[in-house]
């Protein structure tokens, strides 16, 4: 099986994100936090939704932690600590890279529901 095939399944894709992000929290030693261990769990539960075939809102809130932990990228490089914190960093931007490739890529957006759909009503 080429390997242009397997990168082409949304499974495998999101797989690459939980190993990102798996790789980025064990990085910043997220073990003494709590919120970093939330954010995780979080994580890890939004990707299990996408991977059920969600709606947008489950990427949408997944995008926001990965701006946000780009965010927290930015402070450490406007602070003068990157330098200093390299193998965080790197950890850290890949892991929003990965997120924001894999979500906006074609097979995971196809997996998606939409936003709202028909819903069936019951009349009394």
């Amino acid at each position: 099986m080429p390997i242009r095939a397997v990168l082409q399944r949304p499974g495998t894709l999101l797989l690459l994100v939980l190993v990102a992000n798996t790789y980025a929290y064990f990085v910043s030693h997220g073990g003494d936090s709590a919120v970093g261990l939330l954010t995780y769990l979080l994580q890890a539960f939004l990707l299990y939704r996408i991977w059920r075939g969600a709606n947008l809102v489950p990427a949408l809130l997944l995008l926001a932690i990965a701006a946000y932990e780009a965010y927290c990228v930015k402070q450490v490089f406007d602070a003068g600590a990157a330098a200093g914190h390299r193998g965080w960093v790197t950890a850290h931007v890949l892991a929003v890279a990965v997120t924001v490739t894999v979500l906006i890529s074609a097979p995971v957006r196809r997996r998606m529901g939409p936003l709202r759909g028909i819903r069936k009503t019951e009349r009394a």
